[in-house]
């Protein structure tokens, strides 16, 4: 490993990249970013790097962001790995997207005219981190990428996305930016940069002694035997900062005004210094001949990685003189040299300071005039629409149906390939374009849509002016839904309601589909805000309406039919299983209304009831949705599968979905989640004694600038009962307590299952010693969640009785409690109502039988991963006389439920590369996990898996105990009210 030539003070720069790249090649990821102001040699770094890590021991990929290519959707990852894709031959190609690479594919293809529009930036998101999989799999890997600041938004979301998973790869990354430069996504770069596997690199302007060193040399080569005086020396080193760029620049403009280095000289210097590289370009482009000029001038329009023959047409010149235009700019360090002079090979500027000093160095007139000449032949070359339309975004509307679209086309593929962001820039510009009602309906339309879950506001505004534009029955009704769903995320609820109103008034006979649709949306409202007491009667009366009606075959009797279920949810009518079920059962909703609000009702109810159809479902949404998806449909899966996780237990599992999530919302900026998916992540880290982390995850849902959808603070309102409860605080968590409980009633909440907050409170008056005020709470939640029926809410509900009334009263509730929840699949709740149990037994003297429950509810708690549970549970074995036994260790019943995963499909055949797949986890994750099964269950290797895993085993929901109705032989609350 050796360095291409000496760098002025890097030393320790140039260690720190050579040990990330030594880790890499042992398979130890990393991540590494050099921050600093233009000319501070980040360049040069990436550029020892190189070096450092040279071929054919590394492969090294090379990208430059640019501000031309801002917006141009995914360019710098395409930079990065269309060289690799096309370096070795179509076998090589076809390897590298095998399997769930294949999903990155649209990014390096040509977009067909009938290219989908479908949102699928997550989908492409996973399969580029699955080809980076694969080039690892091949040699170690060096990305490098200069400039980021100026990279497109999905590039950066990839890089936020591969970051987490970097300690399973041999690879090394490595980018450069200039800090405070002003973005839109500069919460992205400053998630790149402040991310724990990112390595922030800050070069400091060189020293006297080093700017001394550096000026002497650049005149010893120029000016041979010149003495250079120390003045000189001193004024070079203060008008540049020891930036050592502008030395550089500095030393060749002064050396071309053939001015020399002596002290009565130093005033020259002082003037020039800021400016040194805008003086030398200047000076260089006044002695260019026209066609050098021309050249120089198309190169700064076109931007980076510019084929000489683009250039050449654009520089209106044959492609010989062209040729020499590029090698005289070569010559005077205008223009880098490549590897080839072919007219396809790429061409460049030396660095982007210089090339914004010639583009600037153009009038405005001639640099309009360029775009639009540039924007001509790109489209008439037959180059994709986005090298087009990146021109189009520097200039002046021209309402020119062409030019709508060239951006129009722009927008569709950004799409195509998973870049939403770029596709708004497109659209928006579009806007000027479009002379016709319908050109700016299309427009309108499509950006409403795209802004929907980012920006909801020009969502609204976008829409609002498309909607009177929509004279098409079906256009009309499909832009008032998603109109009024962005009024209803703005709080604006009347307005919302009257844009659905009139649309449905509108709708012509026959149109079944459509009108239910617009109900579904009508209807959903009492569900997610408390709108005025008037208004939401008589929409719950259209609710019991429809509830009698017959759901229609439609996708929009299927939404309604969720939105029914949700309402009989809230109100804890078990009607609202079947109903559920039965939207969700031939599978459409998941097909074609993925993370919509009716999808999640569903989903939300079968969680509340225990269902297991809610887990198998939500597996398939995440599977969908890494395969197919976009960042908004996954985090709608992922949240309320961290909410199903949580009620049967697997606490790791819950933990994981719900802080994938949080990353998708994070680097997507979609802010409607928070308030749901905080309080979620709250609540498993309470679980598993991470109360810090629980207050960050509540302080999280509330970052956003809006805050959407106030009706579902309650459940905010309650994890904050519970930490501050956890946190020895009952008083304040009493009051955080009822308030939940007072929004909840507000909303019309009255099932326990959704939101237990009479529990809540009850704990905390127990704990205030305030048993009496804290038993009709528990036993009215008991009474709902009999009625609701679900195990869960019923175990929980009569665990909280069992704490807060005494003797036998107390314990009778708690083994009925661990009765109702011995068969659910509710693990975590029936350790604790065992727990509980065996705590109460040790107090009335029945040692033994308490041993063997508070055993029995350990080994639970421990495979939930609920450490404070296990703690106190082993508190009260040690209080009884036992010595707790250490967690299970060995066996089939010591696997976690993911190593319990990864040995099954092991066991059936699949390779380690196909489970994670399969899993979405890294490669590294299966290794860790199948290490720990084998040694859990005495193994040394896969094929001894099949005789040691039995079948895996189905949980449904408990029937009723044999010759009995349901909750028969559980306590009658009602009998204990009055003693």
């Amino acid at each position: 490993m050796e360095r291409t030539s000496a760098l002025y003070e890097r030393d320790a720069e140039i260690s720190a990249l050579t040990r990330l790249v030594t880790r890499a090649q042992s398979g130890q990821g990393g991540f590494a970013a050099i921050e600093g102001s233009a000319g501070i040699g980040k360049s040069s770094l990436l550029a020892q790097i190189r070096t450092i890590a040279a071929p054919p021991t590394f492969c090294v990929a090379t990208a430059r962001g640019s501000e031309l290519e801002h917006e141009y959707s995914l360019g710098v990852v395409r930079q990065l790995f269309e060289p690799l894709l096309a370096s070795g031959g179509p076998e090589r190609r076809e390897q590298l997207l095998s399997g769930t690479a294949g999903q990155a594919s649209p990014v390096f293809e040509p977009v067909t005219a009938d290219g989908t529009t479908a949102e699928r930036d997550f989908a492409i998101r996973h399969g580029l981190l699955w080809l980076t999989y694969n080039l690892c799999e091949q040699q170690p890997v060096v990305l490098l990428v200069d400039d980021v600041h100026w990279a497109d938004v999905a590039s950066l979301g990839f890089f936020t996305y591969l970051q987490p998973r970097l300690d399973a790869l041999r690879l090394c990354v490595v980018v450069a930016l200039r800090p405070h430069e002003s973005a839109a996504e500069l919460h992205l770069l400053d998630r790149i940069i402040t991310d724990p596997t990112c390595r922030l690199l800050r070069p400091k302007a060189l020293s006297p002694t080093a700017a001394f060193s550096m000026v002497q040399g650049e005149f010893a080569k120029a000016v041979p035997g010149e003495p250079v005086e120390d003045a000189f020396l001193a004024a070079c080193h203060s008008a540049t900062g020891g930036n050592p760029l502008l030395l550089k620049e500095t030393v060749a403009t002064l050396l071309a005004e053939h001015v020399t280095p002596r002290a009565a000289n130093a005033a020259q210097v002082t003037t020039l210094g800021p400016r040194a590289v805008a003086r030398w370009v200047s000076l260089r482009i006044h002695r260019l001949s026209a066609h050098d000029l021309a050249l120089a001038r198309a190169v700064a329009v076109l931007g980076e990685h510019v084929p000489l023959e683009q250039a050449a047409a654009l520089a209106g010149l044959p492609l010989s003189t062209a040729l020499q235009a590029t090698a005289h700019l070569q010559r005077i360090e205008l223009l880098r040299a490549g590897p080839g002079q072919g007219p396809s090979e790429p061409i460049g500027y030396t660095h982007p300071v210089v090339q914004a000093a010639v583009y600037h160095a153009m009038t405005p007139e001639q640099r309009r005039a360029a775009h639009r000449r540039a924007a001509d032949l790109l489209s008439q070359a037959g180059a994709e629409a986005e090298q087009a339309a990146a021109h189009l975004l520097r200039l002046p509307p021209a309402k020119e149906p062409h030019l709508l679209s060239i951006l129009m086309r722009a927008a569709r593929d950004a799409r195509s390939r998973g870049s939403p962001h770029a596709a708004v820039t497109y659209l928006r510009r579009g806007l000027g374009e479009a002379s016709t009602p319908n050109e700016r309906l299309e427009v309108l339309h499509q950006l409403g849509r795209t802004l929907q879950l980012t920006d909801t506001d020009a969502s609204v505004r976008y829409l609002q002016q498309a909607l009177p534009l929509a004279t098409e029955v079906s256009h009309h009704a499909a832009i008032a839904s998603l109109l009024g769903n962005g009024l209803l995320l703005s709080q604006r609820i009347p307005e919302a309601l009257d844009v659905w109103r009139q649309a449905l008034a509108q709708l012509p006979p026959g149109e079944p589909d459509l009108t239910a649709r617009l109900l579904a949306d009508i209807l959903s409202v009492p569900l997610f805000e408390p709108a005025a007491p008037g208004l939401r009667q008589d929409i719950l009366r259209e609710v019991g309406r429809q509830r009698l009606l017959g759901p229609g075959p439609t996708l929009g009797g299927k939404f309604l039919d969720c939105v029914i279920a949700g309402h009989d949810a809230i109100v804890g009518d078990p009607r609202a299983v079947p109903r559920a079920l039965r939207a969700m059962q031939d599978g459409e909703l998941l097909q074609r209304a993925a993370g919509t609000t009716p999808l999640a009702l569903a989903w939300w109810v079968l969680i509340c009831a225990d269902r297991p159809e809610a887990l198998t479902n939500l597996d398939k949404a995440v599977t969908r949705a890494y395969g197919e998806g976009s960042t908004s449909s996954l985090t709608t899966a992922l949240t309320y599968r961290a909410l199903a996780r949580l009620g049967v237990g697997s606490l790791t599992e819950a933990e994981a979905d719900a802080r994938d999530a949080v990353q998708a919302v994070e680097t997507a900026g979609i802010s409607l989640h928070r308030l749901l998916l905080g309080p979620f992540l709250a609540d498993i880290l309470m679980e598993r004694g991470s109360l810090d982390q629980a207050q960050q995850a509540l302080d999280w849902a509330l970052e956003s600038d809006t805050l959407p959808l106030t009706g579902l603070l309650y459940h905010l309102l309650l994890r904050r009962a519970r930490l501050l409860r956890l946190q020895a605080k009952p008083s304040d968590a009493l009051k955080a307590a009822l308030a939940a409980g007072e929004a909840f009633v507000a909303a019309g909440g009255q099932n326990p299952a959704v939101l237990p907050w009479q529990s809540e409170a009850a704990l905390c008056l127990h704990l205030l010693d305030r048993d009496e005020e804290a038993q009709p709470l528990a036993l009215e939640e008991l009474r709902l969640a009999r009625d609701w029926g679900a195990p869960l809410a019923r175990g929980r509900a009569l665990r909280i009785a069992g704490l807060v009334h005494r003797g036998q009263k107390g314990t009778a509730f708690l083994q009925q409690a661990v009765l109702r929840l011995r068969s659910s699949p509710a693990r975590l709740e029936y350790a604790k109502a065992a727990a509980e149990l065996g705590a109460a037994l040790r107090r009335a003297g029945q040692r033994t039988e308490a041993r063997s429950v508070l055993a029995e509810a350990c080994d639970i708690a421990s495979r939930c991963c609920a450490q404070p549970l296990v703690q106190q549970i082993k508190a009260e074995l040690r209080a009884g006389g036992t010595r707790p036994r250490s967690a299970l260790a060995a066996g089939i019943e010591a696997l976690t439920s993911s190593e319990r995963r990864v040995a099954e499909l092991a066991a059936a055949g699949r390779s380690n590369r196909e489970i994670a797949q399969a899993l979405f986890v890294t490669p590294k994750t299966v290794e860790a996990h199948l290490a720990s099964s084998y040694r859990k269950l005495d193994i040394s290797n896969r094929r001894q898996l099949a005789a040691k895993l039995p079948a895996p085993a189905h949980v449904n929901e408990p029937a009723a105990e044999p010759d009995q109705e349901p909750g028969a032989h559980e306590i009658n609350p009602d009998s204990l009210e009055s003693t």
